[in-house]
């Protein structure tokens, strides 16, 4: 089971770092002035950005609720094909959400909104992040 956990937490940090990379890449392509695309307004973000709180919000409840309904009287493997289930579909959640932002940023030509998209994805994958203590093993 260890080992599963291993390579779960293996996933999860590539999954963070590569919304770390891509918000920090943009952000520093933006602020350089190297990347000006600016093709929406940015008056939009504040909407896009509520909703998307929203949604990454609902992913670390669906999280939650993914982890206390997995059977404490079940095989470790068959425990351990739920809990990655349980982590790996709301990690989606929040990486698009903040995805979203990222890019919507970009478009608007908002750097601080793609640093806020990436920022508040990432704050959220890690309090999300895999531990053997909640596998209850």
């Amino acid at each position: 089971m260890d080992q599963g956990l291993d390579q779960l937490k293996l996933v999860w940090g590539a999954l963070v770092g590569g919304v770390v990379l891509y918000t920090l890449l943009l952000f520093g392509l933006m602020t350089a002035g190297v990347l000006e695309v600016a093709s929406l307004d940015p008056h939009i973000m504040p909407w896009v950005g509520a909703g998307v709180v929203v949604y990454m919000g609902a992913g670390l409840l669906l999280r939650r609720s993914m982890i206390a309904a997995i059977p404490r009287d079940v095989e470790d493997d068959a425990r351990l094909a739920q809990y990655r289930l349980a982590i790996l579909v709301p990690m989606a959640l929040m990486e698009s959400g903040g995805l979203v932002l990222v890019t919507l940023g970009m478009l608007t030509g908002t750097a601080y909104w793609v640093l806020a998209g990436g920022a508040a994805a990432a704050l959220l994958m890690f309090l999300a992040r895999p531990s053997l203590s909640e596998l209850g093993a």
